[in-house]
């Protein structure tokens, strides 16, 4: 799986918001609801430290998801 591959699925998975509303979720993850929409979206991008918060909400690893290695 590379970066891109990543991204689409914590988007997918972020998209459907089983922890919360949007708002519970951005506070989750350290952003506001706004940029939450706008990285679900593809607006933005997810930063290493975004990505690694909500890989961690579905039990993930970057190294495992990127790598399959913990």
């Amino acid at each position: 799986m590379n970066w891109n591959d990543l991204e689409a699925l914590l988007r997918a998975k972020l998209d459907s918001a089983p922890h919360g509303t949007k708002g519970e979720l951005a506070a989750q993850l350290g952003m506001t609801p706004t940029h939450l929409s706008q990285v679900i979206s593809g607006k933005r991008p997810f930063t290493r430290e975004s990505a690694e918060k909500a890989a961690k909400l579905y039990g993930l690893t970057l190294d495992y998801a990127l790598l399959g290695t913990d």
